[in-house]
């Protein structure tokens, strides 16, 4: 719900957590905030311009109220989340030039929270919000897991991101490691930037690692870099996959900070 900040005097959107519905793997327990969930906590202490962060913690019987630090770029009125904002667009895909920015922006989120050991886990085109010149900031952190930055990353048997960015061995249903599978979502977000669609237009083709481009008929052919990164994240073995360092210093992504 949307809701008027006293004290900051601005526009927020409160996100309402249902207290009963949080999974028994989703909390944490923080010395200053109590038993929480894990979402608020990585809220509480993410700092990044690409992450949404929390401006308060309230709650009551039933719920947990999270109203996220306000922009004012980010108002109800000058923000969309990014599959509005494909959908949109004149033919449902981004040019690539806004594509590169939007996930340049995204790596970048994704390259600090790996820094602190957090992996999202659902990173789609809903969960990030979009303002008008394009700044991005990554939501909802409901699935989001957090692990030792200096250890091996843990294996998983349980996943609660979204199928359709469920990378290959996940589908297969065999452990996995966040950072591997984070990298994959990434691939399929670009493949959404760039063309409006997944790159698998089955479960079986994302199984095995079969990369569909749709390029749109008669429209300007996306970038051999494009989608040289994008085969990186899509690599079907996790451990030839792409890392989230490798993916920040390619040769699509130089640059692409900085708008002309």
């Amino acid at each position: 719900m949307t809701a008027r900040h006293r004290l900051e005097e601005c526009e927020v959107a409160v996100k309402f957590i249902i207290k009963e519905k949080v999974p028994e793997h989703a909390w944490w327990d923080d010395e200053m905030l109590g038993r929480v969930p894990t979402e608020v906590m990585i809220m509480s202490l993410v700092e990044h311009e690409n992450i949404v962060k929390c401006l308060d913690l309230f709650e009551d019987d039933l719920y947990f109220y999270l109203p996220p630090t306000p922009r004012p770029n980010f108002s109800r009125r000058a923000s969309y989340d990014l599959f509005e904002c494909i959908e949109q667009s004149k033919h449902k895909r981004l040019s690539e030039a806004d594509a590169r920015y939007i996930f340049a922006q995204v790596v970048e989120a994704v390259h600090y929270l790996n820094s602190q050991g957090i992996a999202h886990c659902d990173i789609k085109d809903e969960n990030l919000v979009i303002d008008r010149d394009f700044k991005v900031k990554l939501i909802d952190f409901g699935s989001a897991v957090v692990a030792d930055p200096n250890a091996p990353a843990p294996f998983y048997t349980l996943f609660f991101g979204t199928t359709a960015y469920a990378s290959s061995e996940v589908l297969r249903k065999q452990p996995y490691q966040a950072p591997p599978a984070e990298i994959w979502t990434l691939g399929v977000l670009l493949s959404y930037l760039l063309t409006g669609h997944s790159p698998f237009p089955t479960e079986a083709d994302a199984i095995e690692g079969r990369v569909h481009v749709r390029e749109r008929a008669g429209g300007p052919r996306i970038s051999s870099d494009a989608l040289g990164l994008m085969a990186r994240c899509l690599e079907r073995d996790p451990a030839r996959r792409a890392d989230v360092g490798e993916v920040r210093a390619h040769v699509w992504l130089q640059g692409a900070l900085v708008r002309g």
